[in-house]
């Protein structure tokens, strides 16, 4: 699926066209040259929030899952947690 790239002034312009546009692929708003903001459709924002939700078995995840793991840090502020794990 393409993105559509369009600057916030031109996207406060054509918000109309813009908002159609998101219904068949994402609409990336950029502000001074940079990415700011993403409109897409709302089946397509279900669809990835339904990913952030996806339960799997230890036993299905792919070597691709595994690795993605591996390598993720956690998020700053929840280092005491592994005290935790350390402990028992």
């Amino acid at each position: 699926m393409a993105t559509v790239t369009i600057s916030a002034s031109e996207f406060q312009d054509r918000v109309g066209e813009a908002l159609d546009r998101s219904l068949s692929q994402p609409v990336l708003i950029t502000k001074h040259g940079r990415p700011r903001n993403v409109v897409l459709s709302y089946d397509e924002y279900e669809r990835l929030s339904a990913r952030d939700r996806r339960a799997v078995k230890a036993e299905d995840l792919t070597d691709e899952d595994i690795a993605a793991l591996e390598a993720s840090e956690m998020a700053p502020g929840y280092e005491h947690l592994n005290a935790e794990l350390e402990a028992k």
